[in-house]
């Protein structure tokens, strides 16, 4: 899509300006975010340089390998006792690198949560990042460059920043030092605090291609929804129905929950678009039977914040680790009042 492309683009300009941001976000539903955040490390670790040190340094790059380059991303609590060594060990990213490295090798950089949470195979327990992952910096980032100035850290999911780290964190881009960026990645800057977001210079990726291979399944669930929806006010018999689609959803993982909310969100924006005749604006087009253009015309400036907000709210309570069932349902019972609302 062309906005995707564009901030691609914008990242790339801002690595060969050499007028680096001390804190970049990168936010949105396009696929490409860490991809990009990736060449963009390439770009500023081996600008100017040239010959066997460029070569050196764009394999160290590559291999995800640079001393400069560090990566921060969700990692499952450590089931050793709290304050022992091993917990400690256990609790920074350190302990998982090489996994990390061999998710962005087998992905091609196009690492998603589901592909990290099959590398870590690690249960139930829900990832994140806390502030014994992010401790580590501090002297790292300490140390003297490698070849150039510049050092770069990336957050991966930074959405899963508890409290306690993202506290840490700031301090750190408050004062960051000489040449050092941190690039942080997220779908909705709404999930990190609005004090770290303000010290960053956004940068959003937008579309539905990174659901390209699932979008069927997406759709279908999305349609299903809609149409008991609207079908609950002509026979009530489909208030059954609505909790057998709640009871549906639940079951699937958390990851995919959160990207069916995404999913249906954008292809709310885009009905609404569709109905404003910002024609040149949509790019969703149905894999399925669902009737796109029907559903654009109940879409209005009478209920286009009420629908998006009651799907950004179940995001959140995934997020958080609610009751699937509860959200699900919860969701499904007010989309049904806020269709009606056009």
């Amino acid at each position: 899509m062309e906005k995707t492309q564009s901030a691609s683009q914008e990242l790339n300009s801002i690595a060969k300006s050499k007028r680096i941001p001390n804190a970049i976000l990168l936010y949105g539903n396009g696929k490409n975010k860490l991809k990009s955040a990736l060449d963009f490390c390439k770009t500023v670790l081996t600008l100017d340089e040239e010959g066997e040190k460029k070569s050196r340094l764009e394999k160290m790059c590559g291999s995800f390998t640079h001393p400069d380059l560090h990566f921060i991303f969700p990692i499952p609590s450590s089931s050793k006792p709290p304050g022992s060594r091993q917990y400690k060990i256990e609790s920074t990213c350190d302990f998982y690198v090489e996994k990390w490295r061999e998710a962005l090798i087998e992905h091609n950089s196009f690492l998603k949560m589901k592909n990290w949470l099959e590398k870590l195979d690690c249960g139930n327990k829900q990832p994140f990042i806390g502030v014994h992952a992010v401790s580590p910096l501090f002297q790292k980032l300490s140390l003297s460059s490698y070849e150039k100035k510049n050092k770069i850290v990336i957050f991966w999911a930074a959405e899963r920043l508890n409290s306690e780290a993202t506290n840490k964190i700031l301090k750190l881009v408050e004062e960051p030092g000489q040449d050092i960026t941190f690039i942080f990645i997220t779908k909705k800057p709404n999930d990190l605090l609005p004090t770290l977001v303000s010290r960053c210079q956004t940068i959003g990726f937008e579309g539905l291609k990174e659901y390209d291979s699932v979008s069927v399944e997406l759709e279908l669930m999305f349609s299903e929804l809609l149409r008991n929806a609207f079908q609950i006010r002509k026979d009530i018999s489909y208030g059954s129905k609505i909790i057998e689609w709640s009871k549906n959803a639940a079951k699937l993982d958390r990851e995919s929950q959160k990207d069916f909310f995404i999913y249906s969100t954008e292809i709310i924006r885009q009905a609404f678009l569709k109905n404003i005749q910002a024609e040149s604006l949509i790019s969703f087009n149905p894999k399925t039977e669902f009737n796109f253009s029907s559903f654009s015309k109940f879409v209005t400036q009478n209920n286009i914040e009420e629908l998006t907000n009651e799907f950004e709210k179940a995001f959140y309570h995934t997020l958080r680790n609610g009751n699937s069932t509860m959200i699900m349902t919860d969701l499904a019972l007010k989309l049904t009042k806020a269709i009606h609302k056009h």
